[in-house]
C-alpha cells in the first residue's frame, strides 16, 4: 500500500480543521463532561442524602408491646450519621466530617387499632408491633404510610433500640450500649496495589467504584465519538459525491490513511481536554480522599486509544465503504459500538474480581480489550500482570492491523459504489482482492 506522506498529512489537517470547528463537536466536547460530572454528582450523594432523609422525618415512632418486656425501655431513639469530610463545603457538617444527630420519640399505645389511628392521622410516623412471643420468635410487625427502598436507616434504629432495651436493666449500661452498637468504631484493613494494608474509608471506597466506571466510560465515549466522526465524514462525502472529485488527487489508501490520523488526533485532543478538566474539577475532593491517577494509567490509556481507535476506526471506514447513507451506516455501526461498551454491563463482576476469568477474557477479547483492560487498570486494589497487558495491547493491535488491511480493500471498491448495498458475498470478494 503505497502513500504519499505530504497527501495524506494534508487529508489529516482537512479533517481535523473541519471536525473541531463544527458547533455540535464543542458542545459534545463541554457538555458532555458536565452532564456527567452532574450525574456523578447526584449518584454518589444519593444513599446518605437518602438515609438523612428518612431519619429527619422518622420524628415519632408508636409502639404497642404485647410481650411486656420494654415496660421500662427508653422513650427515646438516638441516630447519627457520619458525614464525610469535603473540600466542597466551607462550613456545616460536610465540611468537618462531624456525625449529625437525629432524635426519634418513642411513644406506647395499648392496643394496635388506637396505634394504627395515631399512625394515619400524622401523630406518628412509624408504628411497631411487638407480639406476645417475640423473645421465641423474633417476629416484630412495623407500619408505615410510606416506603423508601433506598434506604434502610429507619430499620436499623430501630433495632439498635430493640436490642438495647431488651437488656436493659439486666446488665450495666456499658454493655448495652455496646450491644445496641458493637462495631460503632471498626477499622477494616485492605490490601492496597503496593500489597500494603490500608483503612478502608467508606467515601474512598465510594469514589474507587465511581473513579473506573466513568473513567473507562468517558475513554470508551472517546473511542465512540472518533470512529463516529469517521463514519460520518466518509457517509456525508459519499452521499454528495464529494469523493469522486477527491480521487483526482489522493489514491483511497490516502484518504483513509488522512481521515484515520486527522479524526483519531480529534479523538486525542478530546481525552486531553476530558482529563484536564476532570482533573481540575475533581482534583481537590481526589486528593482529599487519597485517590491518585498514575501516570502509568494515563499512558496505557493512550496506547489503548491508538489501537483502539484504530480497530474501530477501520471498521467504520469498512462500513461507511459499503452503505449508501448515513442512516444505513449507522444501523450496521450500532452492534460495534454497543461492544464497546459492553464491559459496563458486567461492571460490578469486574470491579469485585478484576483478575477473575470474565474481566480477563473481556480485556483479551479485541471489541471490548480497550475498555476492559481500563476498567481493571483503574480498579485500586487490582493488580494486573504486565503479561496480560501486554498480550492484550498485541492481540488488539494485530486485530486492528488486520481489520486496516479488511476495510482498505473494500473501502477502495465500494466507495464509487452507489444504489445497492453490496451483500456478503461480494464483500467476501473485495477482501479477497489485492
Amino acid at each position: 500500500m503505497s502513500l504519499a506522506p505530504v497527501r495524506v498529512m494534508t487529508v489529516a489537517r482537512r479533517e481535523f480543521i473541519t471536525t473541531i470547528r463544527r458547533k455540535a463537536f464543542l458542545i459534545t466536547l463541554v457538555g458532555t463532561p458536565l452532564y456527567f460530572a452532574l450525574i456523578t454528582a447526584l449518584s454518589s450523594g444519593t444513599a446518605i442524602s437518602e438515609g438523612k432523609k428518612t431519619l429527619k422525618e422518622f420524628h415519632e415512632l408508636g409502639v404497642v408491646d404485647s410481650s411486656g418486656l420494654f415496660h421500662d425501655a427508653t422513650t427515646e431513639i438516638r441516630s447519627e450519621i457520619q458525614n464525610a469530610r469535603s473540600p466542597m463545603f466551607s462550613r456545616g457538617p460536610a465540611a468537618t466530617g462531624l456525625p449529625q444527630t437525629f432524635r426519634t420519640h418513642v411513644r406506647f399505645y395499648d392496643d394496635q387499632p388506637r396505634a394504627e389511628r395515631a399512625l394515619r392521622s400524622g401523630e406518628i410516623s412509624q408504628e411497631l408491633v411487638i407480639p406476645a412471643d417475640y423473645l421465641a420468635s423474633g417476629a416484630v410487625r412495623r407500619y408505615s404510610t410510606s416506603s423508601n427502598p433506598f434506604s434502610g436507616a429507619d430499620g436499623r434504629a430501630v433495632s439498635r433500640w430493640l436490642a438495647a432495651n431488651l437488656i436493659r436493666g439486666r446488665v450495666d449500661s456499658l454493655t448495652a450500649t455496646r450491644v445496641e452498637k458493637p462495631s460503632e468504631r471498626e477499622q477494616v484493613y485492605t490490601l492496597d496495589k503496593q500489597g500494603q494494608f490500608v483503612v478502608q474509608d467508606d467515601n474512598r471506597d465510594a469514589a474507587n467504584v465511581f473513579f473506573p466506571m466513568f473513567f473507562t466510560l468517558i475513554f470508551g465515549l472517546c473511542l465512540t465519538v472518533g470512529g463516529q466522526y469517521l463514519l460520518q465524514g466518509i457517509s456525508e462525502e459519499k452521499e454528495s459525491r464529494i469523493l469522486e472529485s477527491l480521487m483526482c488527487t489522493v489514491s483511497p489508501e490516502e484518504l483513509m490513511a488522512g481521515k484515520l490520523i486527522g479524526l483519531g488526533s480529534v479523538g486525542l485532543m478530546v481525552v486531553a481536554i476530558w482529563i484536564g478538566m476532570g482533573l481540575m474539577v475533581a482534583g481537590p475532593m481526589l486528593a482529599a480522599m487519597h485517590i491518585t491517577v498514575p501516570p502509568a494509567l494515563l499512558a496505557l490509556a493512550v496506547a489503548y486509544f491508538v489501537v483502539g481507535y484504530l480497530f474501530y476506526g477501520s471498521l467504520m471506514v469498512g462500513i461507511g465503504g459499503i452503505t449508501n447513507n448515513m442512516r444505513e451506516a449507522q444501523q450496521f455501526s450500532v452492534w460495534f459500538t454497543f461492544a464497546n461498551f459492553a464491559p459496563m454491563i458486567a461492571i460490578w463482576p469486574i470491579l469485585s474480581r478484576p483478575g477473575g476469568p470474565l474481566a480477563i477474557a473481556l480485556s483479551m477479547f479485541p471489541p471490548t480489550a480497550a475498555t476492559s483492560m481500563l476498567l481493571r487498570l483503574a480498579v485500586p486494589n487490582s493488580q494486573v500482570p504486565p503479561w496480560q497487558v501486554a498480550v492484550s495491547l498485541a492481540v488488539l493491535a494485530t486485530t486492528a492491523w488486520v481489520t486496516l488491511q479488511l476495510s482498505a480493500r473494500i473501502f477502495r471498491i465500494g466507495m464509487l459504489l452507489y444504489g445497492k448495498t453490496p451483500n456478503l458475498p461480494e464483500i467476501l470478494r473485495w477482501v479477497r482482492q489485492r
